[in-house]
Order: structure tokens, then C-alpha cells, then sequence
């Protein structure tokens, strides 16, 4: 609310402002006589004098019309206008003085009325500002109080804090101690465990040492099982005197396998075993062609860039790792609908060979799978528009023998093939050779 000091300021402003322009319109109205009396005549007023300060009361009654003179300074600006309009009277009737003298007199009422008008709307203006600003505090005020409401509940939350602070650091010093406990314990667990592991290292170095030995008998073994396999193979030109024969020569191959093991120290101080060795080499190598000519013809050039060579190789061993993950959906998501397997066993030296169509090879692969088959190793070449892989597998013979002979395996080689359908690879072909209850091979493929 306005003071009554800021009241009688503006009063006592206003008064000046209408006092100055008294003596302004007063000292006006003089002049004239003045200079009358000075020049001991009458004298003239020209009427463009006149009409030049009818024109600026005119334009200080339209400045008091701006500041809203007609509803808060009525009275002076009426006065204004009835001077003006009696001064336009005064100069149509050639009364130059007096037209003069109402003139200034409307000016000076007019100025006054638009000094009043502004006091008074600037009253208004800041009542309406103090209202305003009360409404403000009474706001402020309520908000102060909703504010000391929440200081106070902080103030509780805090305190309730502290107390879960508190009990918090108590479960966080119990449970450092069980971690400490836990971690000294695992620290005695690993130093066992690292002396475990050494003592295995030294074990698995035994039986590595043992393994190399054994894999040195297993390809003397071999060499002799490529013999006795040649000389079944002559005999299954005939259909029923090879089948007569297979039983007589797998009791056979059984014997002399047996036979091999007990007289390889014998074969070893004998000076027989290098030609001996020789002459089976060439034997192997002949068997070895002729398995060869029983497989696919390879052109032994390839029309693949080295990306789609890649790109083939990448979808085989995703093929490989369903395998290896027992995924037969993704497995067999990879063979075409007309898709064949040539399927060869070898059972004591006697070697059967089947063709499998579609459905027989999935049949096939859902029995293998349950088997416990483990990858030995794994070659990728290229031919023509294929891509080829050659997986090989192994695991122990349930026909193992006993006594001085090595351990007996079921070694299975897959030889894929795989061609480009649209922006997909995939398997067109499929060979297997299973040798059952031989020595391992070493890392060579057939």
C-alpha cells in the first residue's frame, strides 16, 4: 500500500508542475503588455504567432487525450478545450492579444491535465503492483510453511537414514568378514588344486610319452591291415564266394592282428623288416589308388574365389558345430532335398559299401550322434564349384581285445561336399569310412 510520505511527494510534484505552469502562461499573457508599454503603442500580433501556439495547445490536449485526461483529469482538460476553442473564436475576430492570451492558457491546461492523469493512472498502476505483491507474500508464506513441513520430515528421514546407515556398516563388516573367511579358503583351494595340477602334468607327460610309442605300433599295425583289406577287396568281385570267404577271412584278420602284436619285437631285430616295410608301402599305395578311383573325380582345380571358398568354409563348420552340439535341425538344414551318403565299413578286414538316399542318411546320422564320437581332426580343400571337408572321428572299440594287444578303436572319416544354392552353401555329398575295432591311425586321412 502506497505511504502517505509517496502520497503527498506526488501531491506536493503536481503542485510545482501546475505552479511552473502558471507562471508560464502568466509571463505569457504579460509579454505582450510589456512590450506595449515598452513601445508606447498598441502594436500588432501577427496571426501566424497565433496560430502557431493554437497548433501546440492543440497537440498538448491530444498528448492528455493519451493519457487518459477525459476520465482522470476531466476538469482541467475541459478548461483546456473551451480556452482553445474560445481562442479560435478570438482569432476569427482579428483579437490577436486575447487570442494569444486564451492560447497559451489552453497549452497550460492542457499539460496540466495530462501531468494529473499520469500522477493518477501511476497511482493506480502501484496500487495494483502492492496488491499484487501482497498476494505474492501471502503465496510465499504458505510455501515457507509447506517448506519447514518438509525440512521437518528430511529432518526424520535423515535420522531414520542413520539408523539404516548404521545397521547397513554392522551387515557390511559381517559380511567383509564371511568374504575374507570365503576368499582364505579358496586361496587353500587353489594352492591343492595348483599342486594337482602339476602332478597331472607329470602324469599326462607319462602318458604322452606312452601315447608316441603306441602310435609307433599303430602304424606298423596299419600297414599290415592295408594287406589283409587288398586281399579281401580281390575277392568281392564274386558276389557269394566273397561273402563265404569274408567269414573265414575275418577270423583270419583277427588272428593275424593278434599275431602282429605278439611278433613286432621279433619283425623290429629282424633283418627281413626292411624289405619288408618296403614292399608293404608299395602295397599301400596301390590300395590307397584304388579307394581313390571309387571316390567323386576331383578336376584338381577350382572356379571359387578365395571369399567364396571362405564363405563355404564357413557354413561347413557351422554344420560341424551342430554336430558337435547334437543340433540335428541346424545339421540337417544343411543337406539338399536329393542329397546321398556312400557309406563304406570295415569289419576284420572286410569292407562293405552301401548308398544311402535322403531319409536313410537322416536315419543314418540321428544313430551316430548318440554315439560318442570325438573329432580328431579336420581338412578343408577346394574342387570344381565345391568346397570339400574331411572330418575324422574316434572313439574306443567296444570290440577292444584283451591281454598284450593295443587298445582297439572305431575310427570314422566324413568327406562333405558342398556347392552354392542361390546366396546359400549347401551339402550335395556325403562319404564315410568306418574301420571298427583297428588301431588308431595316426593323423592322416584316407
Amino acid at each position: 500500500m502506497k505511504s502517505f510520505r509517496d502520497k503527498s511527494i506526488g501531491k506536493q510534484g503536481l503542485l510545482r508542475t501546475q505552479g511552473k505552469i502558471c507562471l508560464h502562461h502568466l509571463w505569457i499573457c504579460l509579454l505582450p503588455m510589456l512590450l506595449i508599454a515598452c513601445s508606447g503603442s498598441l502594436g500588432k500580433i501577427q496571426l501566424e504567432n497565433v496560430n502557431a501556439v493554437i497548433t501546440q495547445s492543440e497537440t498538448a490536449i491530444e498528448q492528455a487525450h493519451f493519457a487518459n485526461a477525459q476520465d482522470l483529469a476531466s476538469d482541467a482538460l475541459q478548461r483546456a478545450e473551451d480556452d482553445l476553442a474560445r481562442a479560435k473564436e478570438a482569432a476569427s475576430a482579428k483579437d490577436g492579444l486575447r487570442a494569444m492570451h486564451l492560447a497559451y492558457s489552453a497549452l497550460a491546461q492542457a499539460q496540466i491535465a495530462e501531468q494529473e492523469a499520469m500522477y493518477k493512472s501511476q497511482g493506480s498502476g502501484f496500487n495494483a503492483i502492492i496488491k499484487r505483491k501482497e498476494a505474492e507474500i501471502v503465496t510465499l508464506e504458505a510455501d515457507l510453511k509447506t517448506i519447514d513441513d518438509a525440512l521437518e520430515k528430511s529432518r526424520t528421514d535423515a535420522q531414520q537414514l542413520d539408523m539404516q546407515k548404521t545397521q547397513l556398516q554392522a551387515d557390511m563388516g559381517e559380511k567383509l568378514q564371511k568374504a575374507e573367511q570365503a576368499h582364505r579358503e579358496i586361496l587353500s583351494n587353489y594352492s591343492n588344486a595348483k599342486a594337482q595340477a602339476a602332478d597331472l602334468q607329470s602324469k599326462l607327460g607319462s602318458v604322452q610319452a606312452q601315447l608316441l610309442q603306441a602310435q609307433s605300433q599303430v602304424e606298423k599295425h596299419e600297414r599290415q591291415i592295408r594287406q589283409l583289406r587288398r586281399e579281401l577287396s580281390a575277392a568281392q568281385s564274386l558276389v557269394e564266394k566273397v561273402r563265404k570267404e569274408a567269414s573265414a577271412a575275418r577270423e583270419k584278420a583277427a588272428v593275424q592282428v593278434a599275431s602282429y602284436s605278439k611278433h613286432i619285437e621279433q619283425l623290429d631285430r629282424s633283418n627281413v623288416l626292411t624289405e619288408t616295410l618296403a614292399r608293404r608301402r608299395q602295397e599301400a599305395k596301390a590300395y590307397v589308388q584304388q579307394q581313390r578311383e571309387k571316390q567323386p573325380v576331383r578336376t584338381n582345380s577350382t572356379s571359387l574365389t578365395d571369399e567364396q571358398i571362405n564363405s563355404g568354409r564357413a557354413a561347413i563348420s557351422g554344420w560341424a558345430l551342430a554336430w558337435a552340439t547334437k543340433d540335428m535341425h541346424q545339421h540337417l538344414g544343411m543337406y539338399t532335398q536329393d542329397a546321398t551318403l556312400n557309406q563304406t565299413v570295415i569289419r576284420s578286414s572286410n569292407e562293405e559299401q552301401t548308398d544311402l538316399d535322403r531319409l536313410q542318411m537322416v536315419d543314418a546320422l540321428k544313430q551316430m550322434v548318440n554315439a560318442e564320437w570325438q573329432e580328431t581332426g579336420s581338412r578343408f580343400d577346394a574342387d570344381g564349384e565345391s568346397v570339400i571337408a574331411t572330418y575324422r572321428f574316434s572313439r574306443l572299440s567296444r570290440n577292444t581285445a584283451s591281454g598284450g594287444v593295443p587298445a582297439l578303436h572305431d575310427l570314422w572319416t566324413r568327406e562333405v561336399w558342398a556347392r552354392q544354392v542361390g546366396v546359400e552353401w549347401k551339402i550335395f555329398r556325403e562319404s564315410w569310412r568306418i574301420y571298427e575295432a583297428v588301431p588308431r591311425y595316426g593323423t592322416t586321412f584316407n
